[in-house]
């Protein structure tokens, strides 16, 4: 049996005023084919589906599309909701996307009300998917259990959702493939620089000791780099985001994962990469560097650039960005300048004194002489109103 796992789609990102829909779609193609000529008998969707609860009809439309195309190769593919997506939501449209092979858990169900599911795959071997979307930490832990501190909160957080693995992970059987896919956070997981940490923090990340050490594979989602767990009992991945979605991942390599398995025998995993994706580089140089490297550059993908400077330049920003048209994010560095103490008080000083102490603390220089008199004449029409 051989299954693909994917996560952490979000779809409908609008990352710095860039529609992140062209680069998903470019992803989704080359996925699809993978899909259609790899002899994949179901696809792992581990949540995080859409960037909000409530995505744009264009993300809807290509996830939807996605599906649909894998749907009719006779791939099955089963989908849990994440903190991103809207779990009635997700629920609803499932009831529809069962017509494509297509199976959605929006909210964490018991086992007998589908929070198992069982598939057969192409050559008729059947697997056992236990289901774990997304749960928040009130869903497990009540307002005096938080009122009464941290470490009570936490604790009965893990051993809630260790509850609800070991329930599921009953149906689990020797003669089917057992799989676990869930949208969590779990100690031992790097974070990748862009996860928020409303979402994600250490307070309610729980023990990997919780899955289930019969399972064939762990599929989960939530954390964006793509990693294995190694302290887990169970081999276990999260598969991470197919796109860098913002300057904490970039350089990260984005990939997919591809196990094999067969019951009574431990699977095989190995990681394929993504296509499609544009990268995100950081790149350090000085403006004449820029210039001369900016060909090159162009092709890098979406930038974020820093410019060392020895003074202040209002216009580094616009003149970075006519160079660069894929730099989405410029700032400067500047030398560390010890500040005087002052030893003329304030009221001492003339008003054209005040706007030369202004300008050098904005600009990092001395005003030419033609803006002090311009200064000096406005200040007296002004006094004279």
């Amino acid at each position: 049996m051989r299954i693909l796992h994917t996560s952490d789609w979000h779809a409908g990102r609008v990352w710095k005023g860039i529609d992140r829909l062209p680069e998903l779609a470019a992803v989704f193609e080359s996925l699809g084919d993978f899909i259609e000529h790899g002899a994949i008998d179901f696809v792992l969707m581990s949540g995080d589906v859409f960037d909000s609860g409530v995505p744009s009809a264009e993300a809807e439309r290509l996830v939807f599309g996605f599906l649909k195309r894998i749907g009719r190769t006779g791939t099955r593919t089963i989908v849990i909701a994440g903190n991103h997506d809207h779990p009635a939501r997700l629920d609803a449209w499932g009831m529809l996307a069962e017509l494509v092979n297509v199976h959605v858990v929006g909210r964490p169900r018991r086992a007998e009300a589908g929070g198992v599911i069982e598939v057969e795959g192409r050559g008729g071997e059947r697997a056992v998917v236990a289901c774990v979307p997304f749960a928040r930490a009130r869903g497990f832990v009540s307002a005096l259990e938080l009122a009464a501190g941290d470490a009570e909160a936490r604790q009965r957080y893990a051993e809630s959702l260790k509850a609800v693995v070991e329930h599921l992970a009953e149906r689990f059987r020797p003669d089917t493939v057992n799989l676990l896919v869930a949208h969590t956070h779990l100690d031992g997981a790097v974070l990748s620089g862009s996860e928020r940490q409303v979402h994600i923090g250490e307070e309610w990340a729980a023990a990997a000791q919780a899955l289930p050490s019969h399972a064939h594979y762990v599929a989960l989602g939530h954390i964006h780099k793509p990693q294995r767990l190694e302290n887990a009992p169970a081999p276990t991945c999260y598969a991470g985001s197919p796109l860098q979605l913002d300057f904490g991942e970039a350089g990260e390599e984005k990939s997919f994962v591809i196990v094999d398995a067969r019951p009574r025998q431990p699977a095989r995993i190995e990681r394929v990469p993504y296509h499609g994706g544009t990268p995100l580089t950081i790149v350090r140089a000085s403006l004449a560097d820029l210039e001369q490297g900016a060909e090159q550059l162009r092709e890098r993908g979406w930038l974020r650039v820093v410019v060392p400077l020895t003074a202040r330049d209002p216009d580094i920003n616009s003149k970075v960005r006519r160079l660069l048209p894929n730099a989405v994010s410029v700032s400067v560095e500047l030398p560390e300048v010890e500040e005087k103490v002052a030893t003329v008080s304030v009221k001492e000083l003339r008003p054209s004194d005040l706007y030369c102490a202004y300008h050098r603390s904005e600009h990092g220089s001395e005003p030419d002489a033609a803006l002090i008199d311009a200064f000096g004449r406005l200040w007296s029409e002004a006094e004279g109103s």
